[in-house]
């Protein structure tokens, strides 16, 4: 099995606080695998790379997102503090633009929507509501 350098292991391991230890090891296949694996990045194309394709529970794999218990809060926390702390000189500002876009979606399967106001339809005067969800996206300048 490939195995990545120590510099890319101890910038990862710097995440590991956010994943139970099994789903941790899983990620840290995943993300090598996916980093290694030529053309699509899917979960299945990783673990081809990593010699795991005929691995009896490659379905555990798939699970790691969406079943497994890890904190995609303290990965973002963590996340935005390596990118503050590499890219933002000691002493700059730092400038956050946010962006809040009605995403209007339908259906009883979508979670959190709700009636907002729709900047494109709506005037000074006349206010309209669309129903969907509020996507919020962040950028450090």
């Amino acid at each position: 099995m490939p195995s990545p350098s120590t510099e890319i292991i101890q910038l990862l391991s710097l995440f590991s606080v956010a994943f139970t230890a099994p789903t941790f090891a899983k990620v840290m296949v995943l993300i090598f695998g996916t980093i290694l694996a030529p053309g699509r990045r899917t979960v299945t194309a990783g673990l081809r790379m990593m010699g795991l394709a005929d691995d009896p529970h490659y379905s555990k794999y798939h699970r790691v997102l969406n079943r497994d218990r890890w904190s995609p809060w303290v990965v973002s926390k963590i996340l935005l503090s390596l990118i503050i702390l590499i890219f933002l000189p000691i002493g700059t500002p730092l400038l956050l633009v946010i962006d809040e876009t009605l995403e209007r979606r339908r259906g009883k399967q979508i979670k959190y929507k709700g009636w907002f106001r729709d900047p494109i339809l709506s005037t000074k005067k006349h206010v309209v509501t669309s129903l969907g969800r509020i996507a919020s996206s962040k950028i450090l300048l």
